[in-house]
């Protein structure tokens, strides 16, 4: 059930027509939902801009309602702090108007130079013609909706997309200094890449950083992470540093070999307040993901990104018989012979995919007298998240 952040009551500059309200709302799902649709549910750590628009579509340039206004979080860190905006109600005219309502964070809107304590809000905000949701713009708002008033409308419901929440979230956040180590795992192997004049590692772009929500699916663009120099040269190379980062969660180290038509793999791992942080990354060879993509029957590689794992014994032996879980999300099988994906349990590949798990998702596996490992894995968009489980060993 959707649930109102507030309610304006708007002025008409005419008679016997009904004064429409104007009701903001949380979105759902499929695209860029919200974690709720209630506003206890939607998080507001930091402080942020409010944006109210109500302007004739035919002359946007002249709103009609224009707040931009600053809000600060409450006690409980969460969006009902919106209901405590005072928004002024100013007399339209009875015609089709559109209304928008987008919030920033607070970091991300300059003062007004012209009008002393005022807010400068951007005045053109792109969104999309059938979600009504903000889309990639210079200043993409963290939440954002558009709705129309046609004559006689008793309520107007803009519904606000979560397009960026994390904007908000993490914009009064110290930007912490991190010192990351890193080493590089051939998937088929599990050994290190080598280093050296004829070795792999010339040829990897290793970065890290952690995959964010835009659009209803998980993404690690160039912004979001952050390139690692080779610290060590071979024969086991290491990549590593100190750099300005706020990990929120996950610490992800994506790894891509600089070569025609590769696919980049990231590989996640939980993180706490250690300043000091150490990644194994894995490279997978184009010809393993494409013999995994030709059992699927896949011949292009998924947009929305695939997870691959395998569960290897404590020498680092493909595990034959093990079975995998993922909250809730599906798993299937490379088989024997390498030609198909199969249900019930690894075979002797201990190879296994999933595409439907949502990244964050926990993949686990153990049996009788063997404890239960773990790792997190996940879509990410145009990715390989990968996942290793090592029975009779740590969590990988």
């Amino acid at each position: 059930m959707k649930r109102a952040i507030f309610v304006l009551v708007l002025a008409l500059a005419a008679c016997n027509t009904p004064t429409p309200r104007l009701q903001l709302v949380f979105a759902g799902s499929p695209s860029q939902a919200c974690p709720s649709t209630t506003c206890g549910g939607v998080p507001m750590n930091c402080k942020t801009v409010m944006s109210i628009r109500i302007f004739d579509p035919a002359d946007a340039a002249s709103p009609y309602v224009w707040q931009c206004v600053s809000v600060s979080p409450q006690q409980d860190n969460n969006m009902c702090a919106l209901t405590g905006v005072d928004l002024v109600s100013t007399p339209i005219p009875v015609r089709d108007l559109e209304g928008q309502g987008a919030l920033y964070p607070a970091t991300e809107i300059p003062p007004d130079p012209t009008r002393k304590g005022e807010l400068m809000c951007p005045t053109t905000v792109e969104y999309n013609d059938s979600t009504g949701f903000p889309v990639e713009q210079p200043v993409t708002p963290a939440l954002g909706g558009r709705a129309f008033y046609h004559p006689g409308d008793e309520t107007v419901v803009v519904t606000l997309g979560c397009t960026h929440l994390d904007a908000i979230n993490e914009s009064c956040a110290a930007s912490s200094l991190v010192t990351v180590t890193a080493t590089i795992d051939d998937f088929d192997t599990r050994i290190p890449v080598t280093g050296g004049p004829d070795g792999l590692a010339d040829r990897l772009w290793v970065s890290v950083g952690e995959p964010r929500v835009f659009d209803n699916m998980s993404v690690l663009g160039a912004s979001d992470v952050r390139s690692l120099a080779r610290s060590i040269d071979g024969p086991i190379p290491a990549w590593g540093g100190d750099i300005e980062y706020q990990f929120r969660k996950h610490a992800c180290l994506e790894v891509l070999e600089i070569a025609g038509q590769t696919t980049a793999t990231v590989r996640c791992t939980s993180v706490s307040l250690d300043p000091h942080l150490e990644l194994h990354g894995v490279w997978m060879a184009k010809q393993r993901l494409d013999e995994i993509l030709l059992a699927l029957g896949t011949p292009e590689f998924p947009a929305e990104g695939l997870t691959v794992g395998v569960v290897v014994d404590g020498a680092g032996n493909p595990v034959d018989g093990a079975v995998v879980s993922a909250s809730g999300s599906t798993v299937a099988y490379l088989s024997k012979q390498r030609d198909a994906f199969i249900s019930g349990a690894t075979s002797t590949t201990g190879i296994f995919i999933s595409r439907d798990a949502a990244f964050g998702t926990v993949f686990s596996t153990g049996g009788p007298g063997q404890p239960t490992v773990s790792g997190i894995a996940g879509l990410v968009e145009g990715t390989v998240t990968i996942v290793i489980l090592q029975s009779g060993g740590p969590a990988a």
